[in-house]
C-alpha cells in the first residue's frame, strides 16, 4: 500500500510540473501548434511474429510558444492505439523549455530542460516511465557553408514498477557539416553514449548492525556511434540522400534482464546491440504540392547478452524447464531490410484557404527481418495514411 501511494504521489508531482509548464506556454507572445493523425496496418506491427494482422491509430498534438527572443516552451502529446491488441497501446506527454539563439560572434548556444510521461495499458504498466532531461548545444560557423555542432544530453528515466530498469543516459556528440557549390552536402559525426542503471539497495542486519547494501548491480552500457550523411541535388526536382552509420558497444558485459513477454522488452534498446546500418532516400518533387519518396534501409544487429530462448508457438509461451527459460546457447542476431514508398500532398492553400498548412501522406512498404530468434524472424507489409495540420 505504501509503494502504491508513493507511486501515486510521484505521478501527481509529474502532472503538476506539466500543468505549470503548460500554463507558461499559454502566456507566450507567439503561439504555434500542429496536429498529426495517422492510421495504418501491418502484418507484424510490433516487430514480432506473436502479434499478427494489427492496425493502429496515432494521434499527436504539439504546441510551442515564443516567450521572448531567447526563450521558447513547448508541449507534445500523443496516443498510440493498437487494434485488436489494445494492451500494447500507450500515451506520452512531453513539456520543455529551451533557451536559444544566444549568439556571440559566429557562435550559437542552446540549452533546454524537458520532462516526459509514458503510460501503457494496465496489463503492461511495468513499462510506465517518467523522465527528466537537460541538454546543452553549441554551434560554430566557420563560414556560411561550414558548421560544427556539439553538445551533451542527459536523461534520467524512472520505471516505477521496475526500479531495476531506472537509468541515466548521457550522450556527448560532435558533428561537422560542409556544403559545396555542386549542391552537395556532407555531414559526419560521432557520439559517445553511456547508460547507467540506478543502484538498488536493501537493508541487512539488525539494530546497530543494520546497513544498506546494493543488490544485483547491473553493469553500465557504453556505446560509440559514427555516422556519415551525403546529400546530393540531382536537378531542380530530384534529391538523393545516403546515410552510413555504425555503432560499437565498448563494454564486454551489458545490463539486461529476462524478457517479460517476448515483445517490447524495455532492456533490448539501442544499448543492447552493435553493427552497421545504411539508408538511401530518393525524393522527387513533382510540383509545389506533390512529392514522392522512395527509401531503402538495412541494419545488421548483433545483440549483446540478449539470449535466445526456446519458444512454443502452439502454446504461445516460452518453454520452461524447472521453472526457468530454456537458453538455446547463443545471442540474438537480426538483419533487417525495409523498402518504403510515400506520396505527400502538401500546401493545399491553393485549393482552400482553411486548408493552408495541411499535409496528406500515403505510405506503403515492406520489411524483411531475418533473425536467429524465431519470434523476430518475419516478413511484413505495411500501409498507412496520415494527415497533418500546421498553423
Amino acid at each position: 500500500m505504501k509503494i502504491q501511494s508513493r507511486n501515486q504521489l510521484q505521478t501527481l508531482r509529474n502532472l503538476l510540473v506539466f500543468v505549470g509548464l503548460f500554463t507558461t506556454l499559454l502566456q507566450g507572445e507567439e503561439l504555434y501548434y500542429s496536429t498529426d493523425h495517422s492510421v495504418g496496418f501491418s502484418d507484424f506491427l510490433l516487430g514480432t511474429r506473436l502479434v499478427e494482422d494489427a492496425s493502429y491509430t496515432d494521434h499527436g498534438f504539439a504546441m510551442s510558444s515564443v516567450i521572448s527572443d531567447q526563450f521558447r516552451t513547448y508541449v507534445d502529446l500523443s496516443h498510440y492505439q493498437i487494434y485488436p491488441y489494445a494492451e500494447y497501446s500507450s500515451s506520452q506527454g512531453e513539456v520543455g523549455l529551451q533557451a536559444r539563439y544566444l549568439e556571440i560572434k559566429d557562435n550559437q548556444f542552446f540549452a533546454g530542460v524537458f520532462g516526459t510521461l509514458r503510460r501503457y495499458h494496465s496489463e503492461y504498466s511495468y513499462y510506465n516511465n517518467s523522465s527528466l532531461g537537460v541538454y546543452f548545444k553549441w554551434k560554430y560557423y566557420f563560414r556560411a557553408t561550414q558548421l560544427v555542432t556539439s553538445g551533451i544530453d542527459v536523461n534520467l528515466k524512472r520505471y516505477a514498477e521496475l526500479p531495476e530498469a531506472s537509468n541515466t543516459e548521457q550522450q556527448i556528440y560532435i558533428k561537422y557539416n560542409h556544403s559545396f557549390k555542386t549542391r552537395t552536402s556532407i555531414n559526419v559525426g560521432t557520439t559517445l553514449g553511456q547508460q547507467d542503471f540506478w543502484p538498488q539497495t536493501t537493508l541487512e542486519g539488525q539494530g546497530v548492525n543494520l546497513s544498506t547494501i546494493e543488490v544485483d548491480p547491473i553493469p553500465s552500457n557504453l556505446l560509440f556511434t559514427s555516422s556519415l550523411r551525403l546529400s546530393q541535388s540531382l536537378g531542380a526536382k530530384l534529391g538523393l540522400t545516403l546515410w552510413l552509420e555504425t555503432q560499437k558497444l565498448l563494454n564486454e558485459a551489458g545490463g539486461t534482464l529476462l524478457p517479460q513477454d517476448g515483445l517490447n522488452n524495455p532492456f533490448i534498446d539501442n544499448y543492447r546491440w552493435e553493427g552497421p546500418s545504411t539508408s538511401l532516400r530518393l525524393i522527387y518533387r513533382l510540383n509545389q504540392n506533390n512529392s514522392f519518396t522512395l527509401s531503402h534501409s538495412f541494419v545488421d544487429k548483433a545483440f549483446l547478452d540478449v539470449p535466445v530462448y526456446a519458444f512454443d508457438f502452439e502454446a504461445s509461451n516460452y518453454v520452461l524447464f524447472e521453472e526457468a527459460y530454456v537458453d538455446l546457447g547463443f545471442d540474438r542476431q537480426d538483419k533487417r531490410q525495409s523498402v518504403q514508398f510515400s506520396w505527400k500532398f502538401a500546401q493545399l492553400s491553393s485549393m482552400s484557404a482553411w486548408l493552408a498548412g495541411t499535409e496528406l501522406i500515403l505510405n506503403v512498404g515492406r520489411v524483411e527481418n531475418s533473425s536467429n530468434d524465431p519470434i523476430y524472424d518475419f516478413g511484413s507489409s505495411n500501409y498507412s495514411l496520415s494527415i497533418n495540420f500546421n498553423n
